[in-house]
């Protein structure tokens, strides 16, 4: 996953949850950076690509102008390096700028005007850009909570710049040091009553599926259980089926969704599975007042950063270092990623 391990910690609070804390200050470098960057455009289209974390960043801060595909696509790394053509502009985002694949893909692609969104001024995708945005707030855990808000952020204001829509930035930091400093304690307190998990499913539809894999993702790397993010309705063909009492459902429940949800809920009763919802009724509620569909699923994830980080905790698990402390999965992870490849 890196080249640098982090500094190893045997209890709260781990790095991970020292970065989300940062993560307000954080964005308003963010915005500083990204705000005074002179971008340019080459005609109408910008693809957003990127991996994990930096993907689901690029895409929820392009959810900002809405899901049209005349104006944005997107295609993860490997996918356009491999599979598919870039629109004219290329939206590339990488915490390290040293992704593999990622920077292939901007590499097979050398027509097109690239903008690299990354936190290392130094790195490949930092020097191979048209347009370099770097943030220069580098995320101490592996488990990259800080840069995936900062890289959220940084891909909206492009977003903005892009289609020249009017939007106040300084009132969404606002808004999420507020989600943050909620989100601990909420969580902290459904974490507590939680026991016995074997496996989780997060779900998410429409602007809220890219949030439930995401949330997926920082699950399986902070507590090492198994985890599926699932589109909402996708659950139900398949998943039920093993589903049982020491399943927990995750379910981001946007306005669209709550009626279903409310029945998924009421189903997974049936063989003793356990919710916390979203916006939803479930067996463990969290409500969040939220203005708009773009900044719903970010909110959500505030949430559930938390919900992992404190899963992790209780399991005592470090969320730091994805298990490199055990040689076996470092060397796995070096056999993906050789130095410099990630």
């Amino acid at each position: 996953m890196t080249d640098e391990l982090p500094e190893v910690r045997n209890g709260h609070p781990y790095l991970m949850y020292e970065m989300i804390k940062e993560t307000p200050r954080a964005l308003k470098i963010t915005k500083e950076n990204t705000e005074n960057v002179e971008l340019k455009f080459k005609r109408k289209g910008i693809t957003v690509t990127g991996n994990g974390t930096s993907y689901h960043a690029g895409f929820l801060g392009f959810q900002f102008i809405g899901n049209n595909n005349e104006i944005w696509n997107s295609y993860m790394g490997y996918e356009l390096s491999k599979y598919y053509n870039p629109l004219p502009n290329i939206l590339a985002v990488s915490h390290t700028g040293k992704t593999y694949s990622t920077m292939e893909a901007i590499r097979k692609h050398k027509e097109s005007n690239v903008i690299g969104i990354t936190h290392d001024p130094e790195s490949p995708l930092a020097k191979e850009s048209d347009v370099p945005v770097v943030i220069h707030e580098k995320d101490k855990s592996l488990c990259n909570t800080k840069a995936f808000f900062d890289n959220v952020l940084a891909s909206a204001i492009i977003a903005k710049k892009m289609v020249n829509e009017d939007y106040d930035f300084e009132e969404f930091i606002r808004i999420m040091d507020k989600t943050l400093n909620d989100a601990d304690l909420e969580t902290k307190s459904i974490v507590d009553e939680i026991d016995h998990i074997g496996n989780i499913f997060v779900l998410g539809a429409g602007y809220n599926f890219i949030a439930a894999r995401e949330t997926a993702q920082k699950l399986k790397e902070a507590t090492h259980i198994h985890v599926e993010g699932i589109e909402l309705e996708e659950y139900n063909h398949g998943c039920t089926s093993v589903t049982d009492e020491n399943t927990l459902l995750v379910i981001i429940s946007g306005r669209k969704d709550r009626d279903r949800t409310s029945q998924i809920v009421e189903g997974i009763r049936h063989v003793n599975a356990k919710s916390v919802t979203i916006n939803g009724a479930g067996d463990y509620e969290i409500k969040i007042d939220n203005r708009n569909d773009f900044e719903f699923p970010i909110q959500s994830i505030a949430y559930t950063y938390f919900l992992a980080y404190h899963l992790a905790v209780k399991l005592g698990v470090n969320p730091d270092i994805l298990r490199f402390d055990d040689k076996k999965y470092y060397e796995f992870d070096m056999s993906v990623f050789p130095p410099g490849h990630h």
